[in-house]
């Protein structure tokens, strides 16, 4: 007696924006979306020293329909700080993330407050270029471009080990 199994509907991926505007007001979402950014380009909007020491934090309406800009800052001397930069720190918002309609910035002292600067690190392999050739010839049936750039950068990172390791 054969017997049907019952197969289910494959799943699909929603953006995460997209159920989060099922819950949050559009206004709210591109509140969040707006601090997203800032976040992303805050090392740009007030210099690396500053960014280490200060952070975004919230965007929020004001009485007169503009919007307003939260800034933690992890001592006071940054607080003054800001409030001398105000206007630059707005006109930067605008310029680099074309946030429309900042006019006031204001900040609130935080413990820990800050974005650190991701260094990235490059690799230097020391390793012959027939070894390299060798390496990406064997990869190149993976289809999936991320997948193979990171197959080869782990194993050349491989290699250099084990010239550094093996003295060869």
């Amino acid at each position: 007696m054969a017997t049907h199994r019952r197969t289910r509907k494959p799943s699909q991926l929603n953006p995460l924006k997209l159920n989060l505007s099922k819950v949050l007001n559009p206004e709210h979402m591109q509140r969040l979306s707006s601090i997203a950014l800032l976040r992303r380009h805050w090392h740009d909007i007030v210099g690396s020293m500053l960014a280490e020491r200060c952070e975004p934090i919230a965007i929020e309406p004001q009485a007169d329909g503009s919007l307003g800009l939260l800034i933690a800052v992890n001592h006071p001397v940054i607080a003054s700080h800001i409030r001398l930069l105000h206007e630059d720190i707005r006109k930067a918002c605008f310029k680099r993330c074309k946030l429309q309609g900042l006019r006031k910035v204001w900040t609130r002292v935080q413990a820990g407050a800050g974005i650190r600067e991701e260094k990235k690190v490059r690799i230097h392999y020391e390793v012959h270029c027939q070894d390299l050739r060798l390496l990406a010839q064997s990869l190149q049936d993976v289809k999936d471009k991320p997948l193979r750039k990171l197959m080869f950068n782990a194993g050349a990172a491989q290699l250099q080990f084990y010239k550094t390791n093996q003295g060869s």
